[in-house]
């Protein structure tokens, strides 16, 4: 099987932990079926989707109904990664699950009023 992949938000490293904890424990899949990428702390590596069987996005401190001038820049690099990786995604109709600021991305990428 090819792996799944978790795009994580959380700056906290305790809270991130747990967070990758329960996607493993609901999932039943192992550490080496779920990579796990913590976008806070840097830029999302290049993902070829070709290479994955899906992607989960969790929770974290932002929000994606925010205004644009509340958003740290860190917000707007992930935001504008998302975006990048969302044209393919959707294009796709690649396997994709969102929870949380997951579900606030898509839906702000796809024009839903996000509130």
């Amino acid at each position: 099987m090819k792996p799944f992949v978790l795009l994580a938000t959380r700056a906290e490293d305790l809270p991130a932990d747990e967070e990758y904890a329960l996607f493993l424990r609901y999932t039943g899949l192992s550490e080496s079926e779920l990579i796990r990428v913590r976008l806070e702390s840097g830029p999302m590596p290049p993902l070829r989707v070709d290479e994955l069987s899906g992607i989960f996005v969790g929770g974290g401190p932002f929000n994606a109904s925010d205004a644009a001038d509340r958003k740290s820049p860190v917000q707007h690099r992930v935001e504008a990664e998302f975006a990048s990786l969302l044209d393919e995604v959707v294009a796709r109709d690649f396997p994709f699950l969102g929870a949380c600021y997951g579900v606030g991305t898509v839906g702000a990428y796809l024009g839903a009023t996000i509130d």
